[in-house]
């Protein structure tokens, strides 16, 4: 189109032999330009590794480092690179980048970022690389299906204040290695020193009468065990993206997983989303990550409620334990169902999530009397209320 337009602008302007002088000029530039961009592409080895943070918060950042590699014997001038950001907003997920000039057997690192609003797990990619002409005329598109898979988990708040928790007791299961601040551990017995055991363990003067080394043996006596039970009903999910039951549940969860483990506790959460999901009882960092991963991809989509969700479970809950429950105002008619396991030393952490609050222009009061619930003020129980907008360090 270049070459008739020009060709057809200079007929009416000079004669035919500069015409065709200018023509056939142009004719070779935009050859030579054509045929280096069939060359390059050609011969084309182009490496590219993206590295990015696997790992990252609501409205976190996550930073981007893609690694360009020319191997071809060639250089390569004038390439945009582009790459697809599905964790960033909609807006924003086509990141593009151009590269003046990568020469052979060299690499070049491109940096760039995006926030990322939303949790859920994502795949980032693929890319995409333009490989343009000289006079920037031609192109040709190359795709890379380099894909990285981002997590990015749901906000937590920190927690300055929680209900305590029943410290319960537990029979002997085992030599107890090492012991932990704040847990009780009880003398149990004396047994042969095996290989690995810590040599404070060693009982020397049972090993000095016996003439072979004894180690002690504990037993764990007293510890915290707590469940998290929640059910994303999909019937309950009021209100629009992050200001939303389901949106609030998670990261209520999210928050006293991280605060527990963070204190030692033993947890298991028991939760319904697209499927039942029980993460069994278990502490430490690992455990902490197998949490944070489900509430990452849980989505409000339950067909059952949470009354059922607790019948399924409800003798699985062990005895001198706390039972810790997420739910809306609409199920405070279902309490003392669940109270009635104070038979078995399990003390009961009710958060009330307040539905109405999130519906579209409510202008309401958000006090707990006006949803009816403080019809447990003569039972010794202390209902934490959250309702849309709160700030939620203060309510914890």
């Amino acid at each position: 189109m270049v070459l008739l337009a020009f060709s057809f602008f200079m007929s009416l302007k000079t004669s035919y032999v500069i015409f065709c002088y200018f023509f056939w000029a142009l004719f070779s530039v935009l050859s030579v330009s054509f045929i280096w961009l069939i060359l390059v592409y050609s011969s084309r080895k182009l490496y590219l590794q993206r590295k990015i943070t696997l790992k990252i918060e609501e409205d976190d950042t996550a930073e981007i480092v893609l690694e360009v590699i020319n191997k071809s014997f060639l250089p390569i001038y004038d390439i945009v690179v582009e790459d697809y950001l599905s964790c960033a907003y909609l807006q924003e997920r086509q990141k593009l980048i151009m590269l003046d000039c990568l020469k052979s057997n060299f690499s070049s690192r491109l940096r760039y970022h995006c926030l990322c609003p939303q949790r859920g797990r994502y795949d980032v990619g693929p890319l995409k690389v333009y490989f343009f002409d000289p006079l920037g005329l031609f192109y040709f598109k190359q795709v890379y299906p380099v894909f990285s898979e981002v997590y990015v988990y749901p906000r937590t708040f920190n927690i300055h204040r929680f209900p305590a928790l029943n410290k319960g007791t537990s029979p002997w299961q085992g030599v107890e290695t090492s012991r932990v601040s704040g847990d009780d551990d009880d003398f149990y017995g004396v047994r042969e020193y095996r290989r690995g055991d810590p040599l404070k363990k060693i009982h020397w003067m049972v090993s000095a009468r016996k003439n072979q080394l004894i180690v002690k043996e504990f037993q764990r006596q007293s510890f915290f065990r707590a469940t998290i039970l929640f059910n994303l009903e999909k019937d309950d999910n009021v209100g629009e993206g992050k200001e939303s039951v389901g949106e609030y549940t998670v990261k209520i969860v999210a928050s006293i997983a991280k605060y527990l483990i963070n204190l030692g506790v033993t947890i298991e959460v028991i939760s319904h989303a697209q499927e039942v999901v029980h993460i069994p009882f278990n502490k430490g960092e690992d455990h902490l990550e197998e949490i944070l991963k489900f509430l990452t991809i849980a989505k409000s989509e339950s067909m059952i409620t949470l009354p059922e969700l607790f019948a399924s479970f409800q003798r699985n809950i062990l005895e001198d334990s706390s039972l810790i429950v997420v739910m809306t105002d609409k199920n405070k008619a279902f309490l003392p169902t669940m109270l009635s396991l104070g038979v078995r030393n399990v003390s009961l952490v009710p958060i009330f999530i307040l539905s109405s609050t999130f519906v579209k222009g409510y202008f309401g009061l958000n006090k707990a009397k006006d949803f009816g619930l403080d019809m447990f003020k003569n039972i010794s129980l202390n209902p934490i209320y959250v309702a849309c907008r709160d700030n939620l360090e203060e309510k914890f």
